[in-house]
């Protein structure tokens, strides 16, 4: 059997001679394209807001898209690549308000509403497409 292509969305991942099961090839193919994409955009939207944060990480969280610790540490599921880029950069938003807001307080949601007026569709989106484990609860 010869290697081949898979190609979707734009993307395209090599599949090696003999595979026969995709999935494993495009999760570690979306996971390093989140690694590359989601800390440079939360680096970003850090600055435009004027929040500090001491690094990003791209982890494999089973049913969280996101944390932001006390020390600064924003943490993102691998998966929220596969989020339109309004949810993705809600997400971010979400969790940079909670260097401001260790907390989700009416004045934790007003942060988020004057950083992000369209986080509710968002909201929908991410509550839809729950994580369920190690997949998308939804997305079937």
């Amino acid at each position: 059997m010869e290697a081949g292509q898979l190609h979707f969305s734009g993307q395209i991942v090599s599949i090696p001679a003999g595979q026969s099961d995709y999935r494993k090839l495009v999760f570690a193919h979306l996971r390093r394209l989140a690694e590359q994409e989601l800390p440079p955009r939360t680096r970003e939207l850090a600055q435009v807001h004027g929040i500090f944060i001491n690094r990003v990480i791209v982890r494999a969280q089973k049913t969280r898209w996101g944390s932001c610790s006390a020390r600064g540490t924003i943490s993102l599921n691998w998966r929220l690549i596969q989020a339109p880029a309004s949810v993705s950069d809600y997400l971010i938003i979400h969790e940079l308000m909670h260097r401001r807001e260790m907390n989700h307080s009416s004045r934790y949601w007003k942060q988020v509403e004057n950083a992000c007026p369209d986080y509710r569709q968002a909201e929908l989106w991410l509550k839809r497409f729950r994580l369920d484990g190690d997949h998308l609860a939804g997305a079937a």
